[in-house]
């Protein structure tokens, strides 16, 4: 080597080292600061709060159906928090709109048994806005699959002081398959490499989650919209004619009459005497869902209890047979009218360009057979750490970072749709056309059924972007754009900092079905993480089983301090993340 070649070989060295020294280093397009970045990552991974605050989401203040004491007594607490930990204006921010929220319910009290032939405990739940049994009471069991007027007629008189069964017996299949999953290499890149067709502006259809969310009747899954892809926008062919997100007529149609059959039969089953009637679902291996409809009339229903397919087996078995099965129960359910329905806020104020937003979420409502951890404990739990993590390392944020929980996701996205259309945009119902079914409640700003011009508020231009986590409590191994090829170039910058938690994947798909998709039905930018599956699918959404212990600490290290990173980078960021453009009329605009 020549003295030359060596000189020129340390000048190079010492042009890199001062390079990394330096407080921003602009690998592409995107400066990225990684003392402040390196920051984050040491206190989000080796000082974390995480499972603690996880704890009190699930051990204390659970379940937070929305509209009950436990959901109030929550968001007290989450706001109480906050405060100590200096975020600014932290507080309980109420619905404009009720939603269809006229009464709070509680479960107080669950007992169930057979009596005969043979004594055994019966584990189960009731149905969300279902009434209670007024004390202990003792019936035979019977078998009644009817749903339909017709179908019913010939039970007329029969079926006074029974419990019901609505199905036959499932078949339970065995576990052949790991319940935990993570993605491997092969299907992160076929995530990232798919074609998804990319969707119009529009909503999920009413029920959120991916496994299909309240039912149109107590304990009955609602109907879903097709979604393009399979599911958590895996790879899948889009069905015919319909947009991802969006509901179309038809799907509006089917739950409609699916609320109306449901209704009909829990009236005719209230107007007979039933003392109640069970549900079930396939899964087996003591696991039941549970879900509930707000607008159920407690005059105009029974008790309607979810149990394990092994136990609703064995009674649906024995009533087969002709064995005379009797079973004791003594529920107690609470209603409360007009309980508080809010979402929960808290932020870090920014500083020369504070009146701009980026914004953290996931919903605080569960549902009530479990504490709900991963769906959504792990969520609010992470987006709150994410928040003390940037409060607590000081690093500068340009913009003010806000975290937003939502109530009422379980029913809609209502909570966050409400937030929206408060804050940012609505889109108001177009008239009804004679002759055609109304659409459903679906809450403020028009989602769901025909919609009229965006009207756009004050705040509309100022939101940079809106981060959600509700895929459950797995590690965060990408993003989803939602159809937004503008961004997909910066994500792809932001995540090599975090490239060593896993983060590799960025992917033009949707997850859909929660609420990052109240804030791209208008039109802002909206997205969710891609999250390893874990157990989320096959054991704990909406179930019975969603319990802390379901948490993986290190996935929820990796999941507050990515969350962090990337509020810190879009709070920093000169300008706005891009948006897609806007295909929807705009009031006093006629486009956008």
């Amino acid at each position: 080597m020549t003295r030359r070649t060596l000189l020129a070989g340390l000048a190079a060295v010492v042009a890199t080292a001062a390079l990394l020294a330096s407080p921003a280093v602009r690998a592409g397009s995107e400066p990225i600061n990684y003392a402040d970045i390196n920051k984050i990552k040491a206190e989000g991974l080796q000082n974390s709060q995480v499972m603690e605050l996880a704890s009190w989401l699930t051990d204390v203040y659970a379940p937070r159906l929305t509209g009950s004491p436990t959901f109030l007594k929550a968001a007290e607490w989450t706001v109480a928090k906050m405060k100590e930990w200096g975020l600014a204006n932290a507080k309980i921010e109420p619905w404009t709109n009720r939603n269809g929220f006229e009464r709070g319910w509680t479960n107080d009290k669950f007992y169930l048994s057979a009596v005969a032939p043979e004594r055994f405990p019966i584990p189960g739940t009731p149905a969300a806005w279902t009434p209670g049994t007024n004390g202990l009471v003792s019936g035979e069991v019977v078998l009644v699959t009817a749903t339909t007027e017709a179908e019913l007629a010939p039970y007329k008189g029969t079926l006074r002081g029974k419990w019901v069964l609505t199905q036959a017996a499932p078949d339970v299949a065995a576990y052949w398959k790991p319940l935990a999953t993570r993605y491997t290499a092969e299907e992160l890149a076929e995530l990232e490499s798919w074609p998804a067709p990319q969707p119009e502006f529009g909503v999920a259809a009413p029920g959120a989650g991916r496994m299909g969310g309240p039912g149109p009747g107590p304990g009955a899954p609602a109907a879903q919209a097709p979604q393009a892809g399979g599911r958590q926008g895996q790879p899948g062919q889009p069905a015919a004619a319909a947009q991802p997100g969006i509901v179309p007529p038809a799907a509006v149609q089917a739950m409609m009459r699916g609320t109306a059959a449901a209704a009909a039969r829990h009236a005719f089953f209230k107007a007979e005497g039933v003392l109640g009637m069970f549900t079930t679902t396939p899964r087996g291996h003591g696991i039941y869902t549970i879900s509930g409809n707000r607008a159920s009339d407690p005059a105009a229903t029974v008790p309607a209890i979810s149990i394990a397919a092994e136990h609703y087996g064995r009674l649906a078995r024995m009533v087969a047979k002709n064995v005379p099965v009797v079973l004791e129960a003594d529920i107690r359910n609470t209603f409360t009218p007009d309980p508080p329905v809010f979402n929960v806020v808290g932020e870090i104020p920014g500083t020369d360009k504070a009146d701009e937003i980026v914004l953290l979420g996931g919903h605080f409502d569960t549902w009530h057979a479990s504490p709900g951890a991963t769906d959504n404990a792990a969520g609010v739990a992470a987006m709150l750490e994410a928040l003390r993590i940037l409060k607590t390392t000081g690093v500068g944020l340009r913009r003010t970072v806000r975290v937003g929980l939502w109530g009422g996701e379980e029913q809609g996205l209502l909570g966050s749709r409400e937030y929206v259309s408060t804050h940012f945009a609505s889109r108001q119902p177009l008239p009804a056309t004679p002759g055609a079914p109304p659409a459903p409640a679906g809450g403020r700003g028009g989602f769901g059924g025909p919609q009229g011009p965006l009207e756009l508020k004050p705040a509309y231009d100022k939101l940079s972007v809106y981060f959600n986590i509700d895929n459950g409590a797995g590690a965060i191994r990408g993003i989803y754009l939602q159809g937004n090829d503008a961004v997909g170039p910066i994500f792809r910058e932001w995540m090599e900092p975090f490239r060593s938690l896993g983060m590799t994947t960025v992917t033009i798909r949707n997850t859909g079905g929660t609420d990052h998709q109240a804030f791209d039905a208008v039109g802002l930018p909206g997205f969710q993480f891609i999250q390893d599956e874990l157990e989320y699918e096959t054991l704990t959404h909406h179930t019975n089983m969603d319990t802390y212990e379901r948490l993986q600490p290190n996935d929820m290290r990796k999941m507050a301090t990515i969350a962090a990173g990337f509020a810190y980078l879009a709070a920093n960021r000169d300008e706005k993340l891009p948006r897609k453009p806007l295909t929807v009329p705009v009031a006093g605009r006629g486009g956008r």
